[in-house]
């Protein structure tokens, strides 16, 4: 048994649905069953009643949710206790858009509620992955959230270009890039979309500024297709605004996707990938005792390792 288990279990609990406690753990349905299994194998008993249509405790599962938001709640005043023996200072990180989208914005927050107001200042540096890679190699950041893409293919990415070997690269949420149309679309009901079936479509698509336009081109290009791109800008909310007038369709991240826009996500066959990763510099982290509970804090929320994104 683990936090992070225990965090899926009272997950589904809050929500009655696997779909969409999925979401708010940053796991797949499949990978978020996994999990409650392999609780259920160890407590060797049933959590769930998995036969009806609206997800329901069973008796030993209305009894474990005490025992479990005890043991969570046992944690974080441990984690509290000890902020007295931490460094306070100053951490300049770097981000991508979207933080809130793929869920940065709670445990930054959760970490920040651990100190007394003012002991622990944290500057957001916004940026694309390929900005805030040169910065962090420039030391002008002491860390990075940043997009790890890699082609549909899996033969490229971003990050070729970079030296990762004094850093520390943790992954943290793991999506795939969707093909994302307007409801009335006739992709809008597809099970799964080929790239070949865009060819006769509008893309409309972040431009030039953004990894994803270069690592999309060298997919069409590595299939021997010549994509129509219709629109390109530095703007999401701009094309989700076309994809919802259906003028063309675009290629984002699920997670992005979903938001207030009337848009329908469709999985790709062999998709984009599309990995949120910190990275640190192994020096700055086992140097700062600040940059280490920073660390710490968001992988333990997001039950991530150290090591090479994949």
């Amino acid at each position: 048994m683990d936090l992070f288990q225990l965090k899926c279990f009272l997950s589904i609990v809050r929500y009655k649905s696997f779909t969409e406690a999925s979401y708010e753990v940053a796991l797949s349905q499949s990978a978020l069953s996994k999990h409650i299994s392999k609780l259920e194998d160890e407590l060797k008993v049933k959590l769930f009643d998995r036969s009806k249509r609206q997800t329901e405790l069973t008796p030993a599962g209305q009894e474990f949710v005490l025992y479990a938001k005890t043991i969570l709640n046992s944690y974080e005043q441990s984690i509290a206790a000890m902020k007295k023996y931490a460094v306070g200072g100053i951490l300049h990180i770097g981000s991508i858009e979207h933080m809130g989208r793929v869920g940065l914005t709670t445990p930054i927050a959760s970490f920040l509620n651990l100190f007394p107001e003012g002991e622990v200042e944290i500057e957001l540096i916004k940026g694309d992955t390929v900005t805030l890679m040169n910065q962090l190699g420039a030391r002008k950041i002491d860390m990075a959230f940043i997009a790890y893409i890699t082609s549909a293919r899996k033969d490229i990415s971003n990050l070729d270009g970079f030296d990762l070997a004094p850093y520390h690269l943790y992954q943290l949420v793991v999506d795939d890039y969707h093909l994302v149309v307007s409801r009335s679309h006739p992709l809008a009901g597809s099970s799964l979309v080929s790239w070949e079936q865009l060819t006769g479509e509008k893309l409309v698509i972040l431009d030039k500024s953004y990894s994803l336009n270069a690592l999309l081109r060298h997919s069409f290009r590595q299939m021997g297709l010549n994509p129509h791109i219709a629109f390109e800008c530095d703007q999401v909310d701009t094309i989700l605004g076309l994809v919802e007038e259906n003028f063309g369709v675009t290629m984002l991240s699920k997670r992005i996707a979903m938001t207030r826009y009337d848009v329908v996500p469709v999985p790709m066959e062999h998709p984009l990938s599309r990995n949120t990763v910190l990275v640190v510099s192994q020096d700055l982290e086992q140097k700062r005792k600040l940059a280490q509970h920073f660390v710490q804090h968001i992988v333990s929320y997001f039950q991530g390792e150290p090591g090479e994104p994949h």
